[in-house]
């Protein structure tokens, strides 16, 4: 009778671990992105950018980088904001804004982050700027992002200004509305925004990092360790 306890108890030993481990995979692999978004995966096809006006969370870090490049066509300069917010869930939302100079050669067509590999994306864009901390502005109308998407490596997601209409590029003297990146990562470092057209120029910003286990796992985790000791417990007893 005793070996057979024992048997049992190894058992449901067994089925609580691989709870546990459900339970941890599913906790990690689900994002909690910012609503409305759309998804963008890796090398697949550009997605419609949806407006939100979804709560940005807690401030965690901003950045503007200044940027410069020379075209056939002249200089091209302004700035890019980078931020990055804190979710309720705990996963982080990265948010990007570019400020085209009026003195600019050009008009710029695209904006892409670096890098995302690891980590699950979706794309919006919001027109409240001047409501968030970090330095925003609610950006001239109309310049919106038409497309987003992700490359094939999963490293690269960007935002394009054209085609046109509905979309336009930024325009000399323009700034764009406030880009979302939602991610279900929940740890951020040191990464790269860019902008496009007839040159282009990487500068500094934030991209997602491997991080520990979010608040709510470990919780998950300690109520399983405890049934298991009760049941450990319990066999004992018997």
């Amino acid at each position: 009778m005793k070996s057979c306890g024992i048997r049992a108890s190894s058992r449901v030993s067994t089925v609580f671990l691989a709870l546990l481990v459900a339970i941890l995979f599913a906790s990690s692999s689900q994002a909690s992105y910012i609503v409305p978004s759309a998804i963008v995966t890796s090398g697949g096809a550009s997605v419609g950018v949806p407006l939100t006006s979804a709560a940005a969370g807690t401030l965690l870090a901003t950045l503007v980088s200044p940027f410069s490049f020379a075209t056939t066509a002249g200089t091209t300069s302004g700035d890019i904001i980078s931020a990055v917010f804190l979710n309720p869930s705990g996963t982080l939302d990265f948010y990007y804004q570019v400020i085209n100079s009026a003195n600019s050669a050009t008009a710029l067509s695209r904006e892409s982050d670096t890098s995302f590999v690891g980590f699950g994306t979706a794309v919006a864009f919001r027109l409240d700027g001047g409501s968030l901390p970090g330095g925003f502005t609610n950006g001239t109308a109309g310049i919106i992002p038409v497309t987003g998407d992700r490359d094939a490596s999963g490293t690269t997601v960007g935002f394009n200004f054209v085609p046109a209409p509905p979309g336009t590029k930024i325009p000399a003297g323009d700034t764009s509305a406030v880009m979302v990146i939602s991610t279900d990562a929940t740890n951020f470092t040191v990464g790269n925004a860019e902008v496009i057209d007839g040159g282009t120029q990487t500068v500094a910003g934030f991209q997602p990092a491997p991080g520990v286990p979010e608040p709510a796992s470990f919780a998950l985790v300690g109520l399983g360790l405890l049934a298991l000791a009760g049941v450990r417990r319990s066999f004992k007893t018997r």
